[in-house]
Formats: C-alpha cells, sequence, structure tokens
C-alpha cells in the first residue's frame, strides 16, 4: 500500500492481486490521525486531543480532523471575508498591490505553515490560528483599535453619548475571540465553537495587556491564561510568523509608496548580512523593482529559517531537559541572538519611515472623528443601527453592554462600509456632517 498527498487528503493507493487493479479511497479522519502519528514531532500538537476541547461537544467528521475543520469554519466566516476590505498599513483604495488585512492574514498563514511543516509540526493547527488571528480588527488599522480602546477604557467620559467608566477596553486579539466565540452566527449556538490550542494561539499571537484589557463574558476555558505565550509550538510559529509577514510587506510596500528610500535600506545591518551571508546578490539588480523583490524574498528565507533552526535547537534543550509536549509551558519558538537586533533595527526603520510618517498619517485625525461619530450617533440614536444590532442594543441588560455592542458592530465594519454609513448618516445627523470626509484619505493618495 503506498499513502501520499492529494488535494488536501491521504489517498491510500492499494493494489488488488486478484485483479491487478489499482484502488483508491479517501482516508478516514482516524487513518489521517494514524498518519500524523507517524509524521509528527512528539511536540508537536496532538489533534485528537482538539475533538474534545470544545465548548459545545460535537460528533467527528467523516474524513476531516477536528483542526480542519476549525480552519474550514474561519475561512467561511463573514468576518473573515471582510478582512479584504480593512486596512493594513495604507488605506484599502490606495492601489491594488498593498497588502489589506486578509492579504496579511495569508501571508502569515503561509509563512506558519512553512515553519510547521519543517519542524514536522501540526500544519493544520498553524494555519487555523493564523487565518482567525486578526478577524478581530477594526475598520482603518490599528487607529481603529485605539479609538474603541479610549471609548472603552472611559477616556471619553466628558461626554454625555460616551461611557463614564472603564468597561474593560478594546484590543483586536480577545476581539478576535469574541467574534469567533459568540458573534459570529451559524449555528445552533452562539460562535464557530472552535476547539481550545486555535482559541489560545488567536489569543496570544500579540500581547494581552492583562491588567488593562478586561472583557466581559470572556470564555478561559483552555486558554492557559496564565502564561502570555501559546502553550503550542504552533501557536508561538504564528506569533512569530505575524511578525516576519509585517516587517518584510510593510518594507515592501513603503519602497513601493516612495516613503522607504532604497539606499536607506541598504544601510540597514540586516539586508547588509543578508547580502553577505546569501547568493542573491542584491547590487546586481538592474533597477528598484527588481531589487525590492530579490531583497523581500530574501529577507523572508533568512528569518524564516533563522527561526526554524534556532527553534530545533531550543527545543532538542527542551527535551532534553524532560519538557512536556502539551501544554509547553516555555518559549521555545523565537528568533537567534545574531538576528534578534537586526530584525529589531529593520522595525525601528519601518515605523519611522513608513508608518510613522505624516503623509500616511495624514487622515488620521478624521478617521479618529469618524469612528467617534459613529459610536457618538448610535448610542444617542440606536434607531441608525442595523435592525439586529438595534434589538441588542435596545434589549441589553446594562449601560456598560450596549456600549460594548455598539463597538461590536464598528469593529467589524470595512473602511468603505464606515465611511459609507458616515456619507448616509450626513443626510439627517448633525453630528455625522462634522466628519470632513475629504480629508479621511491621506494627502499622498488625494493628489
Amino acid at each position: 500500500m503506498r499513502v501520499f498527498y492529494w488535494n488536501y487528503f491521504y489517498i491510500m493507493q492499494m493494489n488488488d492481486s486478484k485483479n491487478g487493479k489499482i484502488m483508491f479511497k479517501f482516508c478516514s479522519r482516524d487513518e489521517r490521525y494514524r498518519i500524523e502519528q507517524g509524521m509528527f514531532s512528539e511536540y508537536a500538537f496532538d489533534g485528537r486531543i482538539a475533538e474534545n476541547l470544545r465548548e459545545h461537544p460535537t460528533p467527528g467528521h467523516k474524513y476531516r480532523t477536528a483542526l480542519q475543520r476549525d480552519r474550514d469554519r474561519i475561512i467561511h466566516s463573514r468576518t473573515f471575508r471582510r478582512l479584504k476590505h480593512k486596512r493594513q498599513v495604507f488605506f484599502v483604495n490606495v492601489g491594488d498591490h498593498y497588502r489589506t488585512r486578509l492579504t496579511h492574514t495569508m501571508e502569515v498563514a503561509q509563512i506558519s505553515r512553512t515553519m510547521a511543516r519543517a519542524m514536522c509540526l501540526n500544519e493544520d493547527l498553524a494555519e487555523a490560528i493564523a487565518l482567525g488571528h486578526d478577524v478581530g480588527h477594526t475598520p482603518f488599522g490599528h487607529l481603529g483599535e485605539v479609538v474603541l480602546n479610549d471609548i472603552l477604557l472611559g477616556k471619553h467620559a466628558a461626554h454625555a453619548e460616551f461611557p463614564p467608566e472603564n468597561l474593560g477596553g478594546f484590543k483586536h486579539n480577545y476581539q478576535s475571540l469574541r467574534v469567533l466565540d459568540l458573534l459570529e452566527q451559524k449555528y445552533a449556538y452562539n460562535g464557530l465553537n472552535l476547539s481550545g490550542p486555535v482559541r489560545e494561539g488567536i489569543l496570544k499571537h500579540t500581547r494581552l495587556k492583562k491588567s488593562l484589557i478586561k472583557y466581559p463574558d470572556f470564555n478561559y476555558a483552555n486558554l492557559y491564561f496564565d502564561h502570555d505565550f501559546a502553550t503550542t509550538l504552533e501557536g508561538q510559529i504564528v506569533a512569530i510568523a505575524d511578525e516576519i509577514a509585517q516587517r518584510t510587506h510593510d518594507l515592501e510596500d513603503g519602497i513601493r509608496a516612495g516613503f522607504a528610500d532604497v539606499e536607506n535600506v541598504q544601510r540597514l545591518d540586516i539586508v547588509k548580512f543578508l547580502d553577505e551571508s546569501s547568493d542573491l546578490n542584491l547590487k546586481s539588480a538592474q533597477d528598484s523593482y527588481q531589487y525590492r523583490n530579490i531583497l523581500i524574498a530574501g529577507l523572508v528565507d533568512l528569518l524564516v529559517g533563522d527561526v526554524i533552526y534556532h527553534s530545533l535547537a531550543e527545543l532538542t534543550k527542551y527535551h532534553e531537559a524532560g519538557g512536556a509536549s502539551y501544554p509547553i509551558r516555555k518559549i521555545i519558538i523565537d528568533f537567534s541572538k545574531e538576528i534578534t537586533p537586526l530584525q529589531n533595527q529593520l522595525n525601528k526603520f519601518i515605523y519611522q519611515n513608513i508608518i510613522f510618517v505624516p503623509k500616511v498619517q495624514s487622515g488620521d485625525e478624521q478617521i479618529s472623528q469618524l469612528v467617534l461619530a459613529l459610536f457618538k450617533i448610535y448610542r444617542s440614536d440606536p434607531a441608525t443601527l442595523p435592525a439586529s444590532t438595534k434589538k441588542q442594543v435596545l434589549d441589553s441588560e446594562s449601560d456598560a453592554l450596549a456600549a460594548r455592542i455598539i463597538c461590536d458592530h464598528i469593529a467589524g465594519m470595512t473602511d468603505n462600509y464606515a465611511i459609507e454609513q458616515i456619507c448616509i448618516l450626513k443626510q439627517d445627523n448633525a453630528i455625522a456632517r462634522e466628519v470632513n470626509i475629504e480629508s479621511v484619505q491621506p494627502i499622498w493618495i488625494r493628489q
């Protein structure tokens, strides 16, 4: 019998000795688990465990594992589809080739799969976490997140329509779980009923800020909340894949937009290291377009390779010390000591030259006013909300819950939908008319 890959499934090829024919059939879920046991490292997450780590017990599928089902549920959710119209760094209508929140997510998933496969870990778990890690993101990138956080921390308490006290704040990783656990409505229960390790990896792909963020009705089951890092290697992989994707695609988009000068990029220590330690021969690039392509491909390969080899060495030490396979109570997946300062310098360069530059941020004040105006209008006049959200607000047991529901609604918007709603509300609402839509897009786009 031969076993090989085909369209995400294992196919078993068997020779029929009686008639000489070859028969094919799909592997069952249990057969898939048996194959994984033979393929994976002992420190890969055992997917069989995930079958029993859901809030609502669910019968097993015939040929899909629990983690494959988690991945599929995220992909087929409405909130995942909306990522295509949410800002990463540049506005979604700037050009066809700049990253959106969706393309960022796809790149994180690809990098995560690559690292998990190279380390013989559970690729399905890494992919599911990566695909769900940013579904709680707001319109207008991190700026929208900051505004909603300020609202729910009570920083606008001086104004009547805003919460007068700290309601627990807003952070996109917590919001991702709130969306996937509660807000998505596809089954007889709230949410998508994802397994524990997927939920944990999504929450811990970035900092928790436990002292500031306190979400209501938050399900802490199987999250190992006493640890700030994921307790699966696959979850740790997604956290660092997120960093690698951000560093490299923000640099590429910044060069394309003209904010990052190639000569300054060439002076970065990580670029010098890449040029000296590889056969890419960056200096041979005939133009900035070719240089950019060679550089970004080389940086991704350098950072991914560094994490893989360093982490395997750390995993060996962990194994020799008798470390448990699950939960893993130590950070294993990381950059090497040699690469860490180089990628930190790259990150600083990106923030100084691409993200925090006046031209990119020129529309940010009006964006903040737009998000604040939406909250103010919806809180003072719930009738302006969609029918289902309006009912939730009117039926809410407290002002705090009503404020959280409105923030849920705003957080789920795409950039274009948020602007469209303000334009519609301008017809009858004085608050909306105060928002200058012309100034929402940065100067460099409008010119």
